[in-house]
């Protein structure tokens, strides 16, 4: 099988990428053993970035029992506890949904064809298989011990991730970050809805438009730094289909954006002063790295914006908490 892709109107795009992915390192089914296979399904889950959406749903729960004050139910805790589970399983579904769908260009990337599907540690059918098996426990485990809307969310995110995102978009349009991002937020609703019962509640939304502002500038960055490597593999990220230089300018305006519904945040969630000051002085080290790679959008600047990018996020969620339990 081969990949063949081009960059539309791409500055500095040579042609079409055309690699063969028999051909890549490791492409061959290797021995495994029991050990080597759980080593591979636990790659494929992509467990460090599941850790930080697992967060997401305990923040939108926390906000969520805030918001009802003394209306709040008594087993609110209990539920946010198996919304943040049934999260964590559908995410790592969704990651192994997401190595079945992607085995092709994965297998093309230099930073990415050392994964379970690539080197052979798993069959393509295993991973998929794994994956559905890991958001079918999920949907049952928040339809059991929470409610319906959280199972919505749930597969909302789940759809946009693995096949609005990776199965239909990023392989076609370098609007794919964007059509993907809410994906990123709906942890945040799950754990919203499990605790209140309703679909939408005002400051957990404000805190999932705040995972879709820091998408694109988390993915861009990233996207920088591979842009060769994305290049080579016909996948139209916006740095291969725009150029760097003006995607670098996408990424100072993402920061903005992303900066401002942080303090959207802080204001309506009811911040004390410590905490909006705290959060206020977040934005700068991001805002600084965004302009940083604005001036000069070297490989180094983005991977900086990068690495910073998940830590910024998850210290936000620390603080949304707190204020959260302290209202």
């Amino acid at each position: 099988m081969r990949v063949t892709g081009t960059g539309e109107g791409a500055a500095g795009v040579d042609g079409t990428a055309e690699v063969a992915v028999a051909e890549a390192p490791g492409a061959a089914l290797q021995p495994r053993d029991a050990w080597s296979r759980l080593v591979a399904y636990a790659e494929a889950v992509k467990f460090r970035l599941v850790v930080l959406l697992g967060l997401g749903a305990v923040v939108g729960g926390a906000a969520g029992l805030a918001s009802l004050g003394g209306a709040a139910p008594p087993d609110g805790g209990l539920r946010l506890a198996w919304a943040t589970v049934a999260v964590v399983l559908g995410c790592m579904g969704a990651n192994a949904i997401t190595g079945y769908i992607d085995r092709d260009m994965d297998a093309v990337m230099e930073r990415t064809r050392h994964r379970p599907v690539p080197t052979g540690r798993l069959r393509p059918a295993e991973s998929l298989v794994f994956g559905l098996v890991l958001v079918a426990a999920a949907c049952l485990t928040a339809a059991v011990k929470t409610n319906w809307w959280a199972v919505t969310w749930l597969l909302f995110g789940v759809v946009d991730s693995a096949v609005i995102y990776n199965g239909l978009t990023k392989p076609r349009t370098s609007w794919n970050v964007i059509l993907g991002s809410p994906a990123g937020g709906a942890p945040v609703m799950v754990g919203a809805a499990a605790v209140t019962g309703t679909a939408f509640s005002p400051v957990p939304f404000i805190v999932a438009a705040l995972v879709v502002a820091w998408t694109p500038l988390h993915i861009w960055s990233l996207a920088i730094r591979y842009v060769a490597d994305y290049r080579r593999a016909g996948v139209p990220m916006l740095p291969v289909v725009i150029g760097v230089p003006k995607a670098a300018r996408c990424v100072g305006w993402a920061s903005l954006g992303l900066c401002a519904t942080a303090a959207l945040l802080a204001f309506v969630g009811g911040f004390s002063s410590h905490a909006v000051a705290l959060t206020l002085a977040l934005q700068v080290p991001i805002v600084t790295g965004a302009l940083a790679v604005m001036r000069s959008p070297t490989p180094e600047r983005a991977w900086v914006l990068f690495k910073l990018s998940s830590p910024y996020l998850a210290v936000v969620f620390l603080i949304t908490i707190w204020q959260s339990l302290a209202g």
